[in-house]
C-alpha cells in the first residue's frame, strides 16, 4: 500500500533543502516514488501554461487613459530662443494577453508570442507556509535551478523532466530570456543576465547589466507560480500557469504635437544604474553601488528626418525616435532618479538650422522621480507648452455566449464527435447579440489639458468630451445614433444608466460611466418581438393584443412580484413564472406549489400509507425530496447564498439576476424582450438548490384564453386547458451571419480631422478594431451569429418527473437534410437541432448519464439526462438507463421507478391498451386512475394555477373519432388535419373549437451510434408527444414501465396524423407539456 505524508520535522525541512534538482523522480515532499501517471489531481509530467504580456505601446495609443500621467516643463537648449518644451507620459504596458497558451505536452498554437525565446526556470520544493516578508526564508531552489525551457514542436519543452512531488508545494520562478550564467559560473561577469548559484537560499535573484549598446538591451520577464505538489494551485487545464511580466522600464523618445521641423543626431540617457539585482517575481531592483554613473546613448546610422506637416512650420507628432522595431527601445532598470538621470537630445532645426542640444533631468519630468517596473515612459518634445489629447476608453463585458461559447450545426451530422465546436477567442470577442444589444458597457470619454509654467489649479484639467456612436453594416455608409430609434421606439447608440451622456459627475470626468449600446437587431429577433406589441398573427391566425407598456412592471427598487402581484386567485410559487412586459420583477425562494398554503400535499403522501396497494408500494414517493435527497419540510428553501441564470433561449431575455432577502430578482430589459425561455437558480457554495423557468411571451394564460373541454374528472369539474404548450415560441425565418461596424465622432475642434475618433485615441476592451494603426479611424468590428429558421415554433420539454425546462428544438428545410440515407433507421428521428441557448461555459445545457436520484436533478437542471442505446438492444440494465432517467435505489428514499412525480396522491397505473377499441361504450382511457384529480407537487413545472394533466383531459379529442386499427400501409382517416407548406403541425376541431397542435418533437434518447458526451438533441419533428401526469406498468424493475402520453403522429403507423386517445413511452424523452387550471374541485 502505497504510503505518503508532509514533512514537519526540522530533519524532512533539511531533506527538502538539500534534495535539488533529483526531485525530478522522487519527491522531496513525500517519502516515496509518485506515480507519474495518473494517481493525483495532474499526471506526473510537468506542463506549462505560458502567458506573454502585451506589447510595450504609445501610451496614448493603447493605454489605459486613466492610469497614464502627463508632465509639462520647460528644457534646457544651448542655443536660439523659441521655447522647447518637453512632455512626459507614463503609460502601463499593455493589458497582458492570453491568445496564445502552449503545454509542453504538444498543444498546437498559432501566432508570435515569446516562443522565439528561451526561458529560465527555476523551483523550490516547499512545506507548510511560504515565509512572510519578515521571516528569514532557508529554502533553495532544491526542486529545479535554472533550467532552460525552450519551444520546438508547438510545445514548451524542459531539457530536464520535471515530475509532480504528490504533496507539500512547488513556487515556480520563470524569467526570459533564459541564460546559463550564474554567480558560479565562469562566464558570470560577461553575461547580461546572471542567476543566482544553486545553493542560495531564498528567492532565486537575476543580476542584470543593462548593454551600453541599445540594440542589444533585453526586454526582461519574470513569472511566479505557487502550485500544490499533487497539481493544483495556479494551473489551468492541467499545466502550472506561467503568466509574464516586463520586469524592466521602457523608455521612448518621440515629436510632439507642436514640434518645430528639423532633424535629431543624437539621444543620450546619462547618470542612472547599469546594473541590479531584482528577486524574481518581486519587481523591486537593487542597484550595484550608490553611484548612477552608467550612460546609454544612440548613435544613428542616418539622422532622424523631421519633416514639415503641410504648410505648418512644425512637424508631425508622435514620430518615434528610438523605434523598437529597429532595436532603439531604452530597456532601463527601475530605479529612483537623481539630478545626474539627464536626456539629451541632439537637434537641429529647420527654420534656423542651428545645432542644439536639449537637455532635461529626468527626475523633474517624471512622476515619483521613478521609473517603475513594466512602464512605459515617453518623453515628447514640443515647441509650445499646451497639449490637449481627447481620450475614450470602452469596456464591453461579455459573460454569456452562445451555446455556451459553442457553435452548433445547421443540422446533426454522425461523422461529427460532438454537437458543437468551440468559439475561437476572435470569434468571442466579435459577438454581437442578434440583438444588437450590449447590455454591460463602461465609456469614459474626456480631453486632457495640460499647460506648462501655469499655476497649480490650472496645469492640469480634464474636461467632458461628447460623442455619438454611429454604426455601418459595409464600413462605408454610417448611420448616427441622434435621433434613431429601433422599431419599438427604443433609442439607438449609447444609453448611460441615470445619468447624462458621457457625464460621470461634476468633479471626475475621468472616472467610467456605465450604461448600454443598442446597435441594429437582426430582423428575425426584430420580427419575434412584434408579437409582444401586438403586431403579428399567431400561428392559430389570431394577433393577440400587445403585451408590452411603455412604463413596464415593476421598478429596481420596487420590482414586480411574480406570487404576491399575480393575478392568480390564490397566491402561490411555482416551478415557472409567466412574464409578459419588460421591469424588474422578483418572487420568493420557495419550492413550487408551496407558498402561502399551510397544507403538505404538494411535497407528502396525504393517504393513508399502510393502505397503498402492494404492486405499487416501491413506486409511490411518500416523502418527496431536495437538492440533497432529503426529504422537504416547509416551503421556504434555506441557506440561499446567491441567484444565478443558468441558461435562456433568447440573448439578454432575462439580466441582473440576484438574491436578496429571500427573493430572487432580475430584469428583462426593455430593448430585449422576446419571445424565450430562461432558467435561474439559487445556491449555496455553488451548489444549486432549486431553480425556476421564465418564460417570457406574449400569450397570457388567463380566463380569457383558456379553453374549457366538455370531459369531466373525478369530481365531475370540467377539464380546462391551456391555451398553448408551455414554453412556447410562435414560428420564425432564418436569416445569416452579418457583420456591424462601430465608431465614436466627437467635436473636430477638440479631436482633430473630421472628428471621427483615431485609433490613438481610443482604448476598447472587449471588441476588436478593424485596424490597429494609430492615425487610422478606430473601427469596432462586431458579427451577428446567424438566426435559424422554426418552422414549426418551439417549446421546453420536459422529461417526465422533472420539473426543469429543457431546451427547445429546432425544424427546417437544413435539419432535413441530415446526409442519411432514406433507408438509414435514424433519417426520421434526427430531423432537427437544438435551439441556440446563452450561457456561461459552466451553465451549458448539455446531456448527462442517467440512473440519477432526484437530488441529482435539482442540482443539474441544465443537465438532460440520457444513456446510449445498447446494440441490438440486449442488455437488460443498459435498457432501462436509456428510456427512464432516475435511478434512486441508492438513496434514501431507495425507490428506483417512481409513479407520483406530479401527483402526489396517484398510487394506481393506468391502462395504455389504445387499440382495444371494442370498448366504445366505455373506453378505458376514460376510467381510474386516468381521470384522477391530480394534486399538484413541487416538482410539476407549470405555472401558478396550472397543473400538469391526466391523460382524460384530452378525451375531447378523440372521443368522436371513429378509430380502428388499420395496416400500416394502409392511408386511415386522419381526424388531425395537417399544416404543411412547411409542414409545423396539426389542427383539430371539436366544434367551433378550434386546438393547434405544433409539431415541436421531443427532446430524443441516447442512440447506438454516438456515447452521451456528443451532446443531448431533439428528434422526430413529424409527432407531437404530450406528457400527463399518468403512470403505466406496476413493475418497478420493468424496462417498459412509462409514462402515459397524448400524441399525434405524421409517421405512417397505426393512426397516421390521428390524436392518439392513451399511449404509454419512456420517460427519458423530453416531452412538451400542455397544462389544465388547477382548482377544478368541489365548489
Amino acid at each position: 500500500m502505497r504510503h505518503s505524508r508532509i514533512f514537519r520535522s526540522s530533519f524532512e525541512h533539511m531533506v527538502c533543502l538539500f534534495v535539488g534538482v533529483a526531485a525530478c523522480t522522487v519527491s522531496s515532499c513525500t517519502d516515496d516514488t509518485f506515480d507519474k501517471y495518473g494517481q493525483q489531481g495532474a499526471s506526473g509530467m510537468l506542463a506549462f501554461d505560458v502567458v506573454a504580456p502585451g506589447s510595450w505601446t504609445n501610451g496614448s495609443a493603447a493605454a489605459n487613459p486613466a492610469s497614464k500621467d502627463i508632465s509639462i516643463r520647460k528644457i534646457t537648449q544651448s542655443g536660439g530662443d523659441a521655447p522647447l518644451y518637453l512632455v512626459t507620459e507614463i503609460a502601463e504596458a499593455a493589458v497582458d494577453t492570453a491568445a496564445h497558451r502552449v503545454m509542453t505536452r504538444g498543444t498546437t498554437i498559432t501566432g508570435e508570442t515569446i516562443e522565439k525565446y528561451s526561458f529560465g526556470l527555476s523551483a523550490i520544493c516547499y512545506t507548510g507556509d511560504w515565509p512572510g516578508e519578515d521571516e528569514e526564508n532557508k529554502w533553495t531552489t532544491n526542486f529545479a535551478h535554472n533550467i532552460e525551457v525552450n519551444y520546438a514542436q508547438n510545445a514548451w519543452n524542459l531539457k530536464e523532466p520535471l515530475h509532480w512531488t504528490g504533496s507539500g508545494r512547488i513556487k515556480f520562478f520563470a524569467y526570459s530570456p533564459y541564460s546559463a550564467a550564474s554567480g558560479s559560473s565562469d562566464n558570470a561577469n560577461s553575461d547580461t543576465i546572471i542567476h543566482s548559484k544553486p545553493d542560495a537560499t531564498g528567492v532565486p535573484t537575476l543580476t542584470y547589466t543593462v548593454p551600453e549598446d541599445v540594440t542589444k538591451q533585453k526586454d526582461l520577464l519574470y513569472a511566479v507560480a505557487d502550485c500544490g505538489g499533487d497539481g493544483t494551485g495556479d494551473i489551468q487545464k492541467g499545466a502550472v500557469h506561467l503568466q509574464f511580466k516586463h520586469a524592466l522600464t521602457a523608455v521612448t523618445i518621440q515629436t510632439g504635437k507642436n514640434m518645430l521641423a528639423g532633424k535629431v543626431t543624437g539621444i543620450t540617457i546619462s547618470g542612472v544604474h547599469g546594473k541590479a539585482t531584482c528577486q524574481i517575481g518581486t519587481g523591486n531592483w537593487i542597484p550595484d553601488g550608490d553611484d548612477p554613473n552608467s550612460s546609454f546613448s544612440i548613435d544613428y546610422d542616418e539622422d532622424v528626418e523631421l519633416g514639415w506637416n503641410g504648410d505648418d512650420l512644425m512637424t508631425n507628432p508622435d514620430i518615434v525616435l528610438n523605434k523598437d522595431e529597429e532595436g532603439y527601445t531604452f530597456m532601463m532598470i527601475p530605479q529612483a532618479l537623481t539630478d545626474k538621470a539627464i536626456l539629451t537630445i541632439s537637434f537641429t532645426d529647420s527654420i534656423t538650422e542651428m545645432n542644439r542640444t536639449l537637455t532635461a533631468k529626468l527626475e523633474d519630468f517624471t512622476r515619483d522621480k521613478t521609473w517603475a517596473a513594466g512602464k512605459r515612459y515617453t518623453y515628447s518634445v514640443n515647441s509650445t507648452g499646451i497639449v490637449i489629447k481627447p481620450f475614450i476608453e470602452m469596456t464591453i463585458n461579455k459573460t454569456l455566449y452562445p451555446n455556451g461559447g459553442y457553435k452548433g450545426g445547421d443540422f446533426i451530422n454522425l461523422n461529427e464527435e460532438n454537437l458543437y465546436t468551440a468559439m475561437s477567442d476572435a470569434e468571442k470577442l466579435a459577438y454581437l447579440p442578434v440583438s444588437g444589444f450590449l447590455n454591460d458597457v463602461s465609456i469614459t470619454a474626456y480631453t486632457h489639458v495640460v499647460q506648462a509654467g501655469a499655476a497649480d489649479e490650472t496645469k492640469e484639467q480634464y474636461r467632458k468630451l461628447d460623442f455619438e456612436i454611429q454604426w455601418s453594416f459595409n464600413g462605408t455608409d454610417w448611420m448616427s445614433e441622434k435621433g434613431q430609434k429601433d422599431s419599438h421606439d427604443n433609442p439607438m447608440g449609447w444609453c448611460p444608466i441615470s445619468t447624462p451622456k458621457t457625464i460621470a459627475d461634476n468633479t471626475d470626468w475621468k472616472s467610467p460611466v456605465s450604461g448600454s449600446i443598442l446597435l441594429p437587431a437582426q430582423d428575425q429577433f426584430a420580427y419575434m418581438q412584434d408579437f409582444l406589441y401586438g403586431e403579428r398573427p399567431s400561428i392559430e391566425g389570431r394577433t393577440l393584443p400587445g403585451t408590452v407598456t411603455p412604463a413596464g412592471k415593476g421598478t429596481e427598487t420596487a420590482p414586480f412580484n411574480l406570487v404576491t402581484d399575480n393575478s392568480v386567485k390564490f397566491k402561490e410559487s411555482a416551478n415557472c413564472y409567466i412574464v409578459n412586459d419588460h421591469g424588474y420583477y422578483t418572487f420568493p425562494t420557495y419550492y413550487g406549489n408551496t407558498y402561502n398554503v399551510t397544507s403538505t400535499s404538494s411535497y407528502k403522501y396525504q393517504g393513508a400509507r399502510d393502505e397503498i396497494p402492494a404492486a405499487v408500494d416501491t413506486l409511490v414517493l411518500k416523502d418527496f425530496v431536495d437538492y440533497n435527497n432529503d426529504e422537504i419540510g416547509q416551503g421556504s428553501i434555506s441557506g440561499v447564498t446567491d441567484a444565478v441564470l443558468l441558461w435562456q433561449d433568447s440573448p439578454d431575455l432575462v439580466t441582473d439576476v440576484k438574491y436578496s432577502n429571500g427573493n430572487v430578482c432580475f430584469h428583462v430589459p426593455k430593448e430585449t424582450i422576446n419571445q424565450g425561455n430562461a432558467v435561474i437558480a439559487v445556491r449555496n457554495n455553488e451548489k444549486i438548490l432549486w431553480s425556476w423557468h421564465i418564460w417570457v411571451t406574449h400569450r397570457k394564460w388567463d380566463e380569457n384564453s383558456w379553453i374549457q373541454l366538455s370531459s369531466m374528472n373525478e369530481y365531475q369539474k370540467p377539464f380546462i386547458i391551456a391555451p398553448c404548450n408551455l414554453g412556447y415560441c410562435e414560428p420564425h425565418g432564418g436569416e445569416a451571419e452579418r457583420n456591424i461596424f462601430m465608431r465614436f465622432v466627437a467635436d473636430p475642434k477638440l479631436v482633430g480631422g473630421n472628428g471621427v475618433i483615431l485609433n490613438e485615441q481610443l482604448t476598447i476592451n472587449g471588441a476588436p478594431r478593424k485596424s490597429s494603426e494609430p492615425k487610422e479611424e478606430a473601427v469596432i468590428t462586431f458579427t451577428q451569429p446567424k438566426i435559424a429558421a422554426s418552422v414549426a415554433g418551439d417549446n421546453t420539454y420536459y422529461q417526465w418527473g422533472r420539473k426543469d425546462a429543457m431546451l427547445p428544438g429546432i425544424h427546417n428545410d437544413d435539419t432535413y437534410k441530415n446526409g442519411l440515407a432514406d433507408t438509414h433507421k435514424l433519417r426520421l428521428e434526427l430531423d432537427m437541432v437544438n435551439k441556440i441557448f446563452y450561457s456561461t461555459d459552466n451553465f451549458r445545457f448539455t446531456s448527462g448519464e442517467t440512473a440519477r436520484s432526484i437530488g441529482e436533478s435539482i442540482q443539474f437542471p441544465y443537465e438532460f439526462f440520457m444513456h446510449q442505446r445498447p446494440l441490438g438492444d440486449k442488455i437488460a440494465d443498459d435498457i432501462y438507463k436509456r428510456r427512464h432517467w432516475h435511478d434512486g435505489s441508492n438513496v434514501s428514499y431507495r425507490l428506483k421507478t417512481i409513479m407520483n412525480y406530479w401527483n402526489t396522491e396517484l398510487i394506481q397505473s393506468g391502462n395504455a391498451a389504445y387499440l382495444s377499441y371494442d370498448k366504445q361504450d366505455d373506453p378505458d382511457y376514460k376510467k381510474a386512475p386516468n381521470d384522477k384529480y391530480v394534486v399538484k407537487t413541487i416538482y410539476d413545472p407549470s405555472p401558478a394555477g396550472f397543473k400538469i394533466p391526466p391523460i382524460k383531459a384530452f378525451a375531447d379529442l378523440f372521443d368522436n373519432v371513429k378509430l380502428e386499427k388499420i395496416d400500416k400501409t394502409t392511408k386511415g382517416t386522419p381526424n388531425a388535419t395537417v399544416v404543411s407548406q412547411p409542414f409545423v403541425g396539426w389542427t383539430v376541431n371539436i366544434g367551433e373549437t378550434t386546438f393547434y397542435f405544433p409539431a415541436t418533437g421531443v427532446r430524443d434518447m441516447g442512440i447506438e451510434d454516438k456515447k452521451i458526451d456528443y451532446g443531448t438533441f431533439p428528434g422526430f419533428s413529424s409527432i407531437t408527444y404530450i406528457a400527463t401526469s399518468g403512470f403505466h406498468k406496476n413493475d418497478a424493475t420493468a424496462t417498459n414501465s412509462s409514462c402515459l402520453i397524448f400524441a399525434i403522429d405524421k409517421r405512417t403507423g397505426n393512426f397516421q396524423n390521428c390524436t392518439v386517445p392513451i399511449d404509454g413511452t419512456n420517460n427519458a424523452y423530453g416531452f412538451t407539456v400542455r397544462p389544465i387550471r388547477d382548482g377544478q374541485k368541489g365548489n
